[in-house]
Formats: C-alpha cells, structure tokens, sequence
C-alpha cells in the first residue's frame, strides 16, 4: 500500500571516518578533494552510511557534491537508501540539501522517496532531517 503521507523524521550524526585525498585540475583557483566518510547516526534515523564526496574551497567560499549509502532504521523500517546531497558555503553562511535516489530504498526503506537537509548547529553537531513518504 502506498502512503502518500509526507514524514518528517530527524537524527544526529558523527563523522567517524574522514579520509581526503587532494586532487588538481587545470585552470582551478580552488582546493579540489575527494573524501570518503563514514558517519554514525542516532535519533530517529539510527545507522551508519558510507559516502563519497568530491569537494572544492577556496578564501571566499566552498562546496561539495556526495552520494551516501545509509544503512539501517527510519521510523522503525529497516533497509538501506541512497541520498544524493550537496552544499556550498559563503564566509559563515552554509546551504546543503539533497534527495533520496528513487528506487534505491531496500527491504523495509523500499519505497523511500524524498528530501534530505543537512546541517550543522553552533555547538558542532550535525543533524540530518528527512521529508519523506513511503510508496509501494
């Protein structure tokens, strides 16, 4: 059954892996990165994810680019979903948001579509919020 009923579900997260590895390309006034992460979440997401970011900062600003593969529990509904994200930074104001790749949920995330927002508050801790509904 379908339930086309939008949720909104919130967790925290830790980064426990972060390994850069610095790239160049021609004509780049920027710092290009490739980063692989793990991170750790707690709340109403409760999992761990692998993600794959491609990064670019300079004096004025930053960004990235990532596809992260979340494994675990939404609400109870345990599976694994995609989330493709981005987020680009300007002195000490910051923007991220992403997507549920659709059709990536599995088992009990089968059916998953949405949006995801990233942030972080002044303390240092992330956050991840979910608006999500359930398809077949």
């Amino acid at each position: 059954m379908t339930d086309s009923t939008e949720h909104i579900f919130s967790g925290e997260f830790e980064i426990s892996v972060w390994s850069p590895e610095p790239y160049s390309a021609p004509g780049s006034s920027s710092e290009l990165t490739k980063v692989s992460a793990t991170k750790v979440f707690s709340g109403g997401l409760v999992g761990t994810s692998s993600a794959e970011l491609l990064m670019a900062g300079n004096d004025y600003g930053a960004g990235y680019v990532a596809s992260e593969v979340f494994t675990g529990s939404v609400d109870g509904r345990d599976g694994t979903m995609i989330v493709q994200h981005w987020g680009i930074a300007e002195g000490t104001a910051a923007a991220s948001s992403g997507h549920i790749i659709p059709g990536s949920g599995t088992d009990g995330l089968k059916g998953i579509s949405g949006k995801a927002v990233y942030s972080q508050d002044a303390a240092g801790q992330h956050h991840l919020e979910l608006k999500v509904t359930f398809g077949d």
